[in-house]
């Protein structure tokens, strides 16, 4: 797990993910690419568990002439999972340093339906597998979470992925081909189909609606999530003993 740092507002660093929006409220589920329609009731009932990202970073450029500084905005995809913490990418909400640190943004805040921004730190993250834990403040340890499936899912299961879009919340359905290793050796589910970034950091449900992974980046014609089994061990390591 890497070490997390203060920021510092003048590091020359930017975003792994791509992306300047403006954050909106969240809506209905809408379903897209329904390739197994029955997971239209799995998202109905778990997508208020979805939540949306945003971190910015005030970076210097200019080196050898004059400096220069501007605001760098990531949007991404979360998932509470009670308790105030919430799972996202961590590319999304860091910064790589010069001597190959990771440093939060110099501002996080989590969009959740029916409550609205919310400040966030990054708590912890495991930049392998590109996964990080935010804490809300107290006031959201109340929020209700979803919940995390008791093991990793079997190929040849249903999976419904969601992500947050503009003031609605999307959802497709998914089938899990098979259970492989990531190039940290650690096992990643293989899903059908690539998703597009807004996915990235969002939700893998399986068909009881409990969370079985983290959708992240996928290099090939597949999609790629980080499973429940590595996830619980992050939060476990994070804050001691939350995701049991």
């Amino acid at each position: 797990m890497d070490r997390i740092v203060s920021p510092r507002r003048t590091a020359a660093a930017a975003f792994a993910s791509a992306g300047l929006f403006v954050c909106a409220a969240q809506a209905a589920v809408v379903v897209r690419l329904p390739i197994h329609p029955e997971f239209q009731a799995v998202a109905d009932r778990v997508h208020a568990f979805t939540v949306q990202v945003r971190a910015t970073a005030f970076v210097t450029e200019g080196s050898g002439g004059p400096l220069r500084m501007h605001e760098a905005v990531s949007l991404s995809s979360g998932v509470m999972v009670g308790e105030g913490l919430v799972l996202t990418t961590l590319s999304a909400v860091s910064l790589r340093a010069a001597d190959g640190r990771v440093q939060p943004a110099d501002q996080l805040a989590v969009l959740i339906d029916d409550v609205g921004p919310l400040p966030a730190r990054l708590l912890a993250g495991d930049s392998g597998l590109d996964v990080a834990v935010l804490q809300l403040p107290d006031q959201a340890r109340s929020l209700p979470g979803a919940s995390l499936a008791p093991e990793d899912p079997s190929a040849g299961d249903g999976m419904v992925a969601l992500y947050v879009d503009g003031d609605s919340i999307k959802a497709v359905g998914l089938l899990l081909e098979r259970i492989a290793p990531g190039d940290d050796a650690r096992p990643r589910l293989q899903t059908d189909h690539a998703l597009p970034a807004p996915f990235w950091g969002g939700p893998l449900f399986d068909d009881r609606g409990q969370l079985a992974g983290i959708n992240t980046r996928s290099t090939g014609a597949d999609g790629s999530a980080v499973p429940v089994s590595l996830l619980r061990a992050l939060l476990r390591r994070s804050v001691g003993g939350s995701g049991t």
